[in-house]
């Protein structure tokens, strides 16, 4: 009697788990492969841990194809207003610059000069930063832009590029996102820190 009793629960906690290993994610096509799980993402309400790398895709300058990036925040420096300011913009008034430096790999797709590097978003605790810009070649040593062929992010390669963002001086920065482009969908947040 207990055989045939333990086979009547056995039997069908088999069959089950036998129908649930055919559903995994092996057996999906779309599925990461064994072994290489999909990156993190990470929302304002749940960020990544700081240094984590994300999966993330840019559009190409002038194009519309996209290429897949993988996404690694390095630092967050704060800087001096006034090494800023010596270039006559006007735009640091009551601002503190924050020289945010990430890494970018080319994970398919063909390649960027430095669309990449655009969507990127500090968020303080008071509003979010203003991205800055100074002209190419400008003398900025704290986060200095490279060249075309020093931003040029072709398969397999990876580039680290320093972006300056601006904070009002009473604000602290609490977040950073990647969004692809100014425009898209917010695809990664890290907590600063």
């Amino acid at each position: 009697m207990l055989t045939k009793a333990l086979l009547r629960t056995a039997l069908p906690v088999g069959a089950l788990a036998l129908l649930l290993t055919g559903c995994g994610p092996d057996n999906d096509p779309g599925a990461e492969p064994s072994g290489a799980p999909a990156a993190a993402k990470g929302t304002f309400a749940a960020p990544l841990a700081w240094k984590t790398p994300a999966d993330a895709s840019a559009t190409t300058y002038g194009t519309p194809e996209t290429v897949k990036l993988g996404v690694t925040p390095v630092s967050v420096v704060k800087g001096d207003a006034a090494a800023v300011d010596k270039l006559s913009t006007g735009v640091v008034q009551g601002r503190v610059p924050y020289y945010v430096t990430v890494t970018y790999s080319h994970k398919g797709g063909p390649e960027d000069i430095g669309a990449y590097a655009r969507g990127l978003a500090l968020y303080g605790d008071a509003e979010h930063a203003y991205g800055y810009l100074p002209s190419w070649g400008a003398d900025f040593p704290p986060c200095q832009e490279g060249d075309e062929a020093a931003r040029r992010l072709t398969p397999g390669k990876s580039v680290t590029t320093c972006e300056i963002f601006l904070l009002p001086a009473n604000a602290q920065p609490v977040f950073l996102a990647y969004k692809g482009d100014e425009k898209g969908d917010v695809q990664a947040v890290w907590k600063v820190g």
